[in-house]
């Protein structure tokens, strides 16, 4: 969690609702009463990832406290013995401002956070394919005995005659004059073996490394697009109620103008009302 994002930005009242009901359904060693100080000194925070990964957590190591020194050397803790191993960091002056219990901004942590761990829930439930469960054209492409067929352009097959040759070789130059194979004079039987050489080149494998810089960028969208979504549905709350205001404005606007049948007395910007 990277501390140059907006984390004042109010976030939508479907999506804190949402993120409300997924923290209720984990069991927490406090009452839930103000999400912002409940989560403050950073064991709540704890006990949300030990829920999902038991063995991750160590809950003693991070006491309940009212002193920010306290809070801040938890969060900073979990950072280095939790957080690091799910790929998250919270930044330090996002810390500062969890302690502090500033409005908001813890909401979009948890946000994050809940992104991080589905994500590694998923991707141990779909794991990716081993070599053994890969088709058979790709483990003979990725093993060694695999590469030496495609150089053939006939999976290892021995080019017809090739024995012969070999063996005429030995009897001397007069027999093998004799029994010298001959070879099918097809134009073009080269341009008809070359593309069987390079059906399943081995490089079209992905490394493991790749794919998971690839899931972590998809991580990163997913959140980003999450708090756009969040700050849209926002903007659009906000402008709906401007709309309301300015109606109810005009309305009184019209309330107070006095009634002239004769017509307005000098120029007016406003809206004639018919």
């Amino acid at each position: 969690m990277k501390g140059n994002e907006d984390l004042s930005a109010e976030i939508d009242d479907e999506v804190l609702q949402e993120l409300y009901s997924w923290i209720d359904g984990i069991p927490l060693s406090r009452p839930k009463r103000n999400i912002t100080r409940d989560f403050s000194d950073g064991v709540l925070a704890a006990e949300v990832v030990k829920h999902f990964f038991p063995k991750l957590v160590d809950l003693h190591n991070y006491p309940a406290s009212n002193a920010t020194d306290q809070k801040e050397t938890n969060w900073r803790l979990m950072n280095r013995k939790v957080f690091k191993k799910l790929n998250f960091e919270v930044a330090d002056d996002v810390i500062r401002a969890i302690c502090t219990c500033k409005p908001v901004v813890i909401e979009h942590v948890l946000m994050a956070l809940r992104t991080k761990i589905d994500r590694i829930l998923w991707e141990r439930d779909h794991p990716p394919p081993k070599q053994d469960e890969k088709p058979e054209v790709d483990q003979e492409q990725t093993s060694p005995r695999g590469r030496n067929k495609g150089k053939t352009g006939l999976k290892g097959a021995p080019v017809k005659g090739a024995t012969g040759a070999a063996g005429a070789a030995k009897k001397g130059p007069n027999t093998s004059k004799q029994e010298s194979p001959t070879v099918p004079q097809h134009h073009g039987s080269q341009s008809k073996l070359q593309p069987t050489a390079q059906v399943y080149p081995a490089t079209d494998t992905v490394s493991k490394v790749q794919f998971e810089e690839k899931q972590q960028e998809c991580l990163a969208k997913d959140e980003t697009i999450q708090i756009l979504n969040a700050k849209v549905r926002r903007l659009e709350h906000l402008l709906h109620l401007k709309d309301i205001r300015i109606e109810d404005l005009q309305q009184r606007l019209d309330q107070l103008r006095p009634s002239n049948p004769s017509g307005p007395v000098g120029t007016g910007y406003g809206p004639t009302r018919r």
